[in-house]
């Protein structure tokens, strides 16, 4: 699985978390969608060659 859609599927996650009737939750959310924003835009090495 690509960053990418990884990325964009934890930050949907996230946003879906806002609709529980938890107290709290929106603490949660904020830290799931940074960590799936992290991962969208987490770089990776092209050039992996094995020595």
């Amino acid at each position: 699985m690509d960053n990418k859609t990884l990325g964009v599927i934890i930050v949907i996650f996230g946003g879906l978390i806002l609709y529980s009737d938890q107290q709290g939750v929106w603490i949660v959310s904020a830290i799931i969608i940074g960590i799936g924003g992290g991962i969208f835009f987490w770089k990776e090495n092209k050039n992996d060659v094995d020595k």
